[in-house]
């Protein structure tokens, strides 16, 4: 009943109002469309934080590719024994490197820059990061010899053509090296 008392100009007013404010409304609620809360303004980036990569190991890489080699299934045995005890052992690293992505996953606040302070701090997070993942590579190469050592010739081939193919993904993305 409040609509029909209002005088004609005012609900012409009104109603004008509520569909110009509805597509900017409507654009806020789009990721993206509005620049609070993950919208970025176009053109403006932050600066990276540390970027921890995942290690890539060949057991995994083996039970992934277990038609591909023709793993018997002694052989799968043996090598899922390996993958459970070298994941033990680079669990504590693996924390580590969370530890650190999490903490340094953010980058420098868009209109200022890093602290002297902040840029000490991942200066040695990337150190860690580093000596962390020369631990793991060694543990995982450790793991892989022990389980090319059950493969037949023809079978380790195929695991060497495989292992050849992960290491030139892993030069092409962003990981570092593990030591400087």
């Amino acid at each position: 009943m409040l609509y029909l008392s209002m005088p004609a100009a005012f609900r012409t007013a009104l109603l004008s109002l509520l569909l110009s404010a509805t597509p900017a409304l409507l654009l806020a609620q789009v990721p993206g469309g509005g620049f609070g809360r993950g919208g970025r303004a176009p053109g403006i980036t932050r600066e990276k934080g540390l970027t921890v990569p995942q290690p890539v190991n060949m057991l995994n890489l083996l039970i992934q590719h277990r038609q591909d080699v023709a793993l018997s299934d002694s052989q799968f045995k043996q090598i899922i024994v390996l993958k459970r005890s070298l994941d033990s052992t680079n669990a504590p690293q693996m924390r580590r490197l969370d530890s650190l992505d999490r903490l340094f996953r953010g980058g420098t606040p868009m209109f200022s820059s890093p602290s002297p302070t902040r840029r000490d701090s991942i200066a040695e997070a990337r150190v860690v990061m580093r000596q962390v993942i020369a631990i793991v590579d060694d543990n995982n190469a450790s793991a892989r010899d022990q389980a090319y050592a059950l493969l037949t010739d023809p079978q380790l081939a195929k695991a060497r053509t495989i292992q050849s193919a992960a290491e030139k993904a892993l030069a092409e993305s962003e990981r570092p090296p593990a030591k400087p």
